[in-house]
């Protein structure tokens, strides 16, 4: 009996660590520049899925911890650039006239924290978080109700 109770304890610890888990890999996001020779006509405003790009890793980029999307105009050039960045760019849209333009462009800045979410819909939940709570409540429900 006392081994049992022992048991569940230790289980119910787990569980309850498991929630304080962080992953300890960098943010991955879309890069790309829709102006780049490499990838010419697949990195534009709305990423349909369809495209050979996939989230890369940002451990080049010190204290990655967002993915951005940036459309309208930039350096020097218009089109869209989703890159990685330290630091929130924030989620605003602004129009845009430098000297020599003859027109005024709109541009915006996407800011996000997860794994590919710089792509145009919603990025995955996080996977730890999907296979941890599941498995951590059947190992419980097992261990009390079938030892």
């Amino acid at each position: 009996m006392i081994a049992r109770d022992c048991h569940i304890g230790i289980c119910a610890l787990l569980v309850i660590l498991s929630l304080f888990v962080e992953t300890g890999h960098s943010i991955r996001c879309y890069q790309c520049n829709s102006t780049s020779n490499e990838y010419p006509f697949q990195c534009n405003e709305f990423l349909t899925g369809d495209e050979h790009l996939q989230p890369e890793s940002c451990d080049y980029v010190y204290g990655a911890q967002y993915c951005v999307k940036h459309i309208g105009r930039f350096e020097g050039g218009i089109g869209t650039k989703r890159f990685c960045s330290p630091v929130h760019m924030g989620n605003y849209c602004d129009y845009v006239k430098q000297p020599g333009d003859k027109l005024t462009y709109r541009t915006c800045v996407f800011t996000c924290s997860g794994d590919g979410c710089n792509l145009a819909i919603s990025s995955l939940p996080n996977t730890i978080y999907t296979w941890i709570m599941p498995m951590s409540s059947l190992i419980i429900w097992r261990s009390l109700f079938y030892t």
